[in-house]
């Protein structure tokens, strides 16, 4: 088994959750759900840059001050505009705190030893050979990934930006968890507009940095995208675990839907997914995209635009 660490990435509301579950459902992969160590939008939001303040951590009263911090909630509560990711709130709940400080202090103590650790504690947890992350902002630090981990491997999911759209926007409404959405919420087009112009910069993004890294990283960076996921799971997951060198088990395939849309809560892959959004996209949306992404979308199969 040569893959020791697996990293899934692409654009919100592309189906990284979902390929997170599938992975998750082998015996042999453990992916923790989502950590913005090496950053978010901005790179300044990464919980790397955030751990620094404690200093040089070759020195060890520095580290217990840094695991300190983590567990005694001043991590949560310096997320002053948005929740604090979800993972470090699992580490707190299940991994010691004495186990996970003395960890770090028989590190090297850089920047990719916490990153490990964060994830070699969910993998050890679950009693899996294999560990990875979920994080879809790390789609812009596919090149720190592939330079810290030479045996890992990344996923990266995409999906037709109208249907990002038309996700993201179903969950703002339903959860408004941060500032600007809370305050965009009774304007109903400045959402819209707002989350389009969103989802166009960072989809866009992915797609240019997705033709890079497929060049750059042809053994080790795998793109799929979310409509041919939904619509024929089997051959897609088998194609998936060749990639990755690992087993294809049937538990892969039975996936309950936890994203907050249209199949909450439901069982098996939803295969209106790749085109639901075509219901529920207002037309001058729709011509938005094509506007401005039209050749990308039929670079990428969506040629419906």
């Amino acid at each position: 088994m040569s893959t020791q660490c697996v990293f899934v990435v692409g654009a919100s509301r592309s189906g990284t959750t979902l390929m997170h579950r599938i992975l998750n459902s082998s015996s042999q992969i453990a992916i923790t759900n989502e950590n913005h160590f090496l950053g978010h939008l901005v790179p300044w939001e990464g919980a790397r840059y955030r751990l620094r303040k404690f200093g040089d951590l070759s020195d060890d009263e520095n580290v217990r001050r840094m695991v300190d911090y983590l567990y005694s909630g001043g991590f949560q509560r310096d997320s002053k505009h948005r929740p604090v990711s979800y993972h470090w709130l699992w580490i707190i709940e299940w991994v010691d705190k004495d186990d996970f400080l003395q960890r770090i202090l028989d590190s090297d103590r850089t920047d990719r030893a916490l990153f490990t650790t964060m994830m070699q504690v969910y993998a050890d947890h679950f009693g899996k050979p294999i560990m990875g992350e979920k994080t879809p902002a790390h789609f812009r630090y596919v090149s720190k990934l592939m330079e810290w981990f030479p045996d890992g491997k990344v996923i990266h999911m995409l999906r037709d930006p109208r249907g990002v759209y038309v996700s993201d926007l179903r969950r703002r409404k339903k959860l408004p968890v941060t500032f600007p959405f809370k305050q965009l919420q009774r304007f109903d087009f400045l959402l819209k507009f707002f989350i389009a112009l969103q989802t166009t910069a960072v989809w866009f993004e992915g797609v240019l940095r997705a033709a890079s890294y497929r060049k750059r990283y042809p053994n080790r960076y795998y793109l799929l995208r979310f409509e041919d996921l939904v619509t024929e799971p089997d051959s897609h997951i088998r194609k998936l675990c060749d990639f990755l060198e690992v087993e294809f088990q049937d538990e892969m395939l039975k996936q309950e839907v936890v994203s907050i849309g249209f199949r909450w809560k439901e069982f098996g892959f939803d295969e209106k997914a790749a085109t639901r959004w075509k219901e529920h996209i207002d037309p001058w949306v729709n011509a938005w995209f094509s506007f401005w992404v039209g050749s990308y979308l039929k670079k990428y199969g969506y040629v419906d635009c």
